[in-house]
């Protein structure tokens, strides 16, 4: 561009840059068939060609895509008719950061206008910031003629605009306030970071958009515009123990930032700054985290040590605790504050062994009331869902058990999250929760007929049934009767295995009998031909064992002297010998007699046993050895209890 003159006439230095005009006006059209990343400069925009030359020009300049811009180094040769790359960023022009931002204020604001004056005003502003080649702007000023005047001044104002309203940068910023209770309000806001005044939040201006994770807005969706610095609320959804709620706004084609559009070409011309600047993009993310207010109810699936134990077995159960999912229920374990993290809220699981049952327990929502209890004991667990083990309790004696749980909220503290506790309760009688002590039945004899008899007599003895295993179909029980004795044993005396009886020729008889329930039987009657003193005893080898070598019902056998379970035989005198009680029938319907009177139920039964008609008719009660309950009934006598 050449330097203002007073000349009048054109003369020959005047005639070179009009022929380059008309040529950069004859090439222009082939501007549009430039690649599309670049773009050629067509000509004059708006602006002021000094009547002193004829072709000074100060103003924008045209572009083949419809875009103006400004020139950038003062002193260089016009850009009509050359090709340039652009290139668009913060930093695409050497000059300071604020330089480049009142820049891309300048071009934003006003390169794209159609008023001379502005045009060459903003051209000089321009060439302000980037460097006037070693001029003044009263010199570049006085290419708009007359009007030199008022574009120096619009130049100063653009200037001091551009300081005061360009900025380095510009973002969103929000602010998210979660409530206890899940409900929560949220502020996004732009921040505008200016060359003067640093970060300014401004005034609502722009619409955006707002999107929600983990809630909604009060209409049920999780997206929404929003202007900047607008409230709006929000409720928290999810059922996590921890309420997070995350929001992202975003501000598109905002006028604000360093950002700009600059061209350079190859032919050393003047780069060039586009009109429109950048419209940039501001977003924002926040999130806010809470504990849920939503309550959860613990589930414990439970597991018994053993299905079978043994006499004398210690029985825990393993407690495997996780949650149970439902409408407005957490899915995962409560929580609370504790030192300033999150814990799991504690619970105390209390279990209850209960039995013995005489049956395997039958399953069912409800405990029985009246059930016996072994023990109670309880588990404190403050590390939430996870597998545990009761304390250990002692199994009685033979029978039915099974575990029951239950879960109270009023265990746990207000402190330690009771309202946001639900109670649980197990079912009764659960197969995994089930054990059995494998048990024999209770079995009480009574010798039939007198206590002393001459040989030759049949004797018999009455076996009455109870504590049966209703899972067992029969078993059998074998009566010995041993003797003679020149001389009874002590009552008690334990007198040993069978096959040592056999072997001392002690063993006088044996018979077998079949039962299978509860009830009254007698056995056959075993003859006597020898005098001497006899007592019956008993033994049976319970029920054959299963798969896992487990007995239902195990051996079983009471070997001991008992009194009232003797009889002695002796020979006949001359005296008349006392008439022969009837004897009971060889084989009894089952009574179910209770056990607390034998000598009834045998009566009963029969009707065999007349008071004061039979001399010397005794009944005895007695337990077996693999029993492990007994009550005693008199000074030598006890039965097993159920």
């Amino acid at each position: 561009m050449t330097p203002q003159t007073t000349s009048t006439r054109p003369s020959r230095q005047l005639l070179l840059p009009l022929l380059l005009l008309l040529v950069a006006v004859l090439v222009a059209p082939l501007a549009f068939a430039s690649p599309a990343s670049a773009v050629a400069s067509t000509g004059l925009g708006t602006g002021y060609i000094w009547r002193g030359d004829g072709v000074s020009y100060l103003g924008t300049y045209l572009l083949a895509d419809g875009r103006k811009a400004f020139c950038l180094e003062a002193g260089k040769t016009s850009p009509v008719g050359n090709e340039y790359d652009t290139a668009t960023g913060a930093d695409v022009f050497p000059i300071s950061s604020e330089d480049h931002a009142r820049l891309a204020y300048i071009a934003r604001t006003w390169a794209g206008t159609d008023d001379q004056d502005t045009a060459a005003a903003g051209q000089l502003a321009v060439w302000s910031i980037t460097g006037l080649a070693g001029q003044t702007a009263r010199y570049y000023a006085g290419r708009a003629n007359e009007r030199w005047p008022i574009v120096l001044e619009k130049m100063q104002q653009m200037l001091d605009e551009s300081t005061r309203e360009a900025s380095t940068s510009v973002s969103a910023s929000l602010a998210v306030d979660l409530q206890p209770d899940g409900t929560g309000t949220l502020r996004t806001d732009v921040v505008v970071d200016r060359v003067t005044g640093g970060p300014t939040v401004l005034e609502p201006t722009f619409a955006g958009a707002v999107s929600l994770t983990g809630a909604v807005f009060t209409d049920g969706t999780a997206a929404s515009s929003a202007r900047n610095g607008e409230t709006m609320s929000f409720r928290a959804t999810g059922d996590l123990p921890e309420m997070t709620v995350g929001v992202e706004s975003r501000f598109d084609d905002l006028p604000y930032g360093r950002v700009m559009t600059v061209g350079s070409s190859a032919a050393g011309s003047q780069m060039i700054l586009f009109s429109g600047g950048a419209s940039v993009t501001a977003t924002g993310t926040a999130s806010a985290s809470a504990l849920s207010p939503l309550p959860f109810r613990p589930r414990v699936s439970t597991v018994t040590s053993d299905t079978v134990a043994e006499q004398g077995a210690v029985l825990t159960d393993q407690l495997t605790l996780a949650v149970e999912p439902g409408d407005g229920l957490l899915s995962e374990w409560g929580r609370i504050v504790v030192d300033g993290g999150w814990a799991p809220i504690p619970v105390t699981v209390r279990s209850r062994l209960l039995g013995p049952f005489s049956e395997r327990p039958v399953e069912a929502a409800d405990w029985p009331a009246d059930a016996p209890v072994v023990c109670d004991v309880e588990v404190r667990v403050v590390e939430g869902p996870g597998t545990y083990t009761t304390p250990g309790c002692e199994l009685p004696g033979g029978g039915w058990y099974t575990w029951v749980e239950s879960i109270d909220p009023a265990d746990t503290s207000v402190e330690d999250g009771r309202d946001r506790l639900r109670g649980w309760k197990s079912p009764f009688g659960t197969a995994t929760e089930t054990t059995v002590l494998p048990w024999s039945p209770r079995i009480d004899t009574a010798i039939v007929g007198a206590s002393v008899v001459e040989p030759g007599a049949c004797v018999s003895d009455a076996l009455l049934v109870s504590g049966w295993n209703t899972e067992v179909e029969e078993v059998v029980v074998d009566t010995l009767l041993i003797g003679p004795f020149a001389e009874l044993p002590a009552e008690g005396t334990e007198l040993g295995d069978v096959d040592g009886l056999e072997r001392d020729g002690l063993v006088a008889g044996r018979v077998s009998t079949t039962v299978n329930g509860d009830g009254l039987v007698e056995t056959a009657c075993l003859p006597v031909a020898e005098v001497g003193d006899y007592a019956f005893v008993y033994t049976s080898e319970g029920t054959p064992a299963g798969t896992e070598g487990h007995q239902v019902v195990p051996a079983f056998a009471d070997t001991r002297v008992h009194d009232t379970e003797s009889f002695r035989v002796e020979a006949p005198v001359d005296t008349p010998v006392e008439t022969e009680a009837p004897a009971v029938p060889v084989a009894l319907a089952f009574t179910g007699t209770d056990l607390g009177g034998l000598a009834l139920g045998i009566s009963l039964a029969g009707g065999l046993l007349i008071a004061g008609g039979i001399a010397g008719h005794v009944v005895r009660r007695r337990r077996h050895a693999a029993s492990g309950r007994s009550a005693e009934l008199g000074p030598d006598v006890a039965v097993d209890l159920p």
